[in-house]
């Protein structure tokens, strides 16, 4: 028996009102030859009931069922463990994947053998999928991208990625402590640090869900903490040997401070270390000198009011 191009691994957890359309948006992609991993996580709705259904109706649907409630990152290892394809393609059961996502997903891989992981560019919407809230273009040129990962942001959409399967042979997945944290963010970037390579494709390729139930939207506070401690992990890692551990936890607690006003000295501090951090990387060549200042744009002092804006906007 050959293995499919795609293992396709998908997440269930008591999503009855929308799982179908995804399931739906899966089986219709216009490239067939892919297997699709579901793992239910003890959904306590009609979640099973409905995908169950579907297990007699498409060979390719591969179904399990947790034995208990096992959270996010621990069924997500459990999918790729059970995957055979060459890429894993990422799908949660409340989103919409356009009907060409794997063709030109894998035809990009394909075409690149370098990238490891693919993302895709997505339109954000809530239960009406005509009406969409918002469009999430992420940087494509994977210089940029992986700068962008590393030092401001998460910058590639979980449910949008195809990965080949290679990287995961000496690299972990998901950390299993990071529940209700930011699992894939930490994921990213240890594959960046350990040199992979990563890319998205500058189309709309996935309708992202958004409702208040989302572990992004409950637990907003986790997903800052965990954020923090990447970063910090990422600055300590290239730029440890020339700056303290202490210089870079006041760094990112400034930068991701919530208080209304900051005090003089911080921002003095603040603006000092990232001309610090510019000059080493100028100095000893850690990344491309245009790409990296490029990258530190975000961290003037209308970058600073704006996400301190954005936060309280929040808050309110």
């Amino acid at each position: 028996m050959t293995s499919s191009m795609i293992s396709v691994v998908m997440p269930v957890y008591n999503a009855e009102k929308y799982v179908i359309e995804a399931v739906e948006s899966i089986l219709n992609q216009s490239y067939s030859d892919f297997e699709f991993i579901i793992i239910d996580d003890c959904s306590t709705d009609s979640s099973y009931q409905i995908l169950q259904s579907y297990v007699t109706k498409d060979h390719r649907i591969k179904l399990f069922k947790n034995e208990i409630n096992s959270k996010l990152p621990k069924t997500l290892n459990f999918g790729i463990s059970q995957a055979t394809g060459k890429y894993i393609a990422r799908m949660d059961a409340d989103d919409i994947a356009l009907p060409e996502r794997f063709a030109k997903q894998v035809a990009f891989m394909e075409a690149n053998p370098k990238i490891g992981v693919c993302g895709t560019w997505l339109k954000v919407f809530n239960e009406n999928i005509k009406s969409i809230q918002s469009e999430r273009c992420y940087p494509c040129d994977p210089e940029i991208l992986k700068l962008n990962m590393l030092f401001v942001e998460c910058s590639i959409a979980h449910p949008s990625v195809m990965i080949r399967r290679s990287v995961f042979y000496n690299n972990q997945p998901y950390e299993q402590e990071y529940i209700a944290k930011a699992e894939d963010y930490e994921l990213w970037c240890r594959l960046i640090r350990r040199g992979v390579l990563f890319a998205n494709l500058p189309e709309f390729l996935l309708y992202y869900r958004v409702t208040p139930s989302q572990i992004s939207q409950v637990y907003s506070q986790n997903l800052s903490n965990s954020s923090k401690e990447i970063l910090c992990c990422n600055l300590n890692f290239f730029f440890g040997r020339f700056v303290t551990l202490n210089e870079i936890w006041r760094f990112v607690e400034i930068k991701f401070s919530e208080k209304q006003h900051l005090k003089f000295y911080d921002l003095l501090f603040y603006f000092s270390f990232v001309r610090k951090i510019k000059a080493i990387n100028k100095q000893h060549c850690i990344f491309d000198v245009q790409a990296f200042n490029d990258c530190m744009k975000s961290e003037t002092f209308i970058g600073l009011c704006h996400r301190l804006l954005r936060k309280i906007k929040k808050r309110g």
